[in-house]
């Protein structure tokens, strides 16, 4: 019986450090791109691309789990992904984006797209968006 004990004993000190060398690694951002789902991942990918070409000084960093875009150390927008959609949330007010169509949502602080497919992503509008996003964060 004690070998068992030891034995098993071993077996969970294994276990935990595995456990916690996961947990204290610094998560990345292409970490969290290669974990989704293909056809998430697709449109994730376009959305970055486009934060990429809108505001190529912005700088990628995970919080809250999730890519966050940055710039002159503030937050310019998030990449996130969901059961039912991707999304890409815009760190100002409503104000600061002009959505005549209202395709965005949100409260005072914030609005977020919902991308279902790939006909979703108006990359003209949300180009313009981070560019205001960037200029009103500048």
């Amino acid at each position: 019986m004690p070998a068992k004990r030891t034995a098993k004993r071993t077996a969970t000190k294994k276990t935990t450090a595995k456990t916690t060398a996961k947990s204290t690694s610094e998560p990345s951002v292409a970490g969290y791109f290669a974990e989704q789902p293909a056809d998430k991942r697709a449109l994730l990918e376009k959305l970055r691309a486009l934060v990429a070409k809108g505001v190529p000084d912005a700088t990628p960093t995970i919080k809250w789990g999730v890519p966050v875009y940055q710039r002159n150390g503030r937050n310019l927008c998030a990449l996130a992904a969901f059961k039912d959609h991707v999304a890409i949330n815009f760190f100002v007010a409503p104000s600061v984006l002009a959505d005549p169509g209202k395709k965005l949502e949100g409260g005072k602080t914030n609005r977020l797209l919902k991308v279902r497919s790939a006909g979703d992503i108006d990359a003209a509008t949300i180009t313009r968006w981070l560019k205001a996003a960037a200029a009103a964060n500048s």
